[in-house]
């Protein structure tokens, strides 16, 4: 039985252990598993969608920077005339595109609980302090979370970088003589700025990788230690 993504799984409040039972045919075989708590990764992916959504909402202005070829004489015209949608687009993601209150939560913290890969029981034994409170709580497993963030992560990247470019886009006015040379330079960004569906896939791959890797190097299967 692999480990779920989430949890659920009764704690006491006072020592924090954690204990959830099941029956194996035979003894069970436990392997140790870090977790978050469900409430981290909910926030997380929380700022996460939000970023995405900004992201979103740069994409069509830097995507039009990027394709458009003025003709000739026209390049004024088309400089100023993307200037509204960039703006409008900065003013639609709020004050968090590259604001650092919107920064990723602070890496979570993890705790261990040994798992039976046959039938599911957890057990994470602490010692009592005479507070037995016991109540279900949920949690993710450690890997799911660092994926998520590694990701995110990347997201934040890019939408600092397509803030960025839109605002010296939004805001600059070049001087007369320069708006093919000023449009050539942002066309330039906006095509080096927002990576492409395969650059994106092999960095959110090679995050999940780190992630897997970090996880299985944590775990020993077998008997505790």
């Amino acid at each position: 039985m692999k480990p779920p993504r989430r949890l659920s799984i009764p704690g006491c409040i006072g020592c924090g252990a954690m204990r959830q039972y099941e029956s194996c045919a035979g003894a069970c075989r436990e392997r140790r598993l870090e977790l978050v708590r469900g409430s981290d990764y909910d926030e997380l992916t929380a700022v996460a969608a939000a970023c995405r959504v900004r992201i979103e909402g740069f994409r069509g202005v830097v995507g039009e920077l990027a394709r458009t070829e003025p003709g000739p004489g026209q390049w004024r015209a088309a400089y100023e005339a993307l200037q509204p949608p960039a703006r409008s687009a900065l003013r639609g993601s709020g004050p968090a595109a590259g604001a650092r209150d919107e920064d990723l939560p602070s890496p979570a913290e993890a705790v261990t609980v040994w798992r039976c890969q046959d039938c599911g029981g957890v057990d994470a034994p602490q010692p009592c302090i005479d507070v037995c409170i016991w109540g279900p709580a949920d949690w993710v497993d450690a890997a799911s979370y660092e994926s998520e963030r590694s990701r995110a992560a990347v997201d934040r990247e890019v939408e600092r970088s397509l803030a960025g470019l839109l605002r010296r886009f939004a805001f600059t006015t070049p001087r007369n003589g320069q708006w093919e040379r000023s449009w050539r330079a942002f066309q330039s960004q906006a095509r080096l700025a927002f990576p492409s569906g395969k650059s994106r896939s092999v960095a959110n791959e090679m995050a999940i990788r780190q992630a897997r890797a970090e996880t299985i190097d944590r775990e020993k299967p077998g008997t505790r230690t």
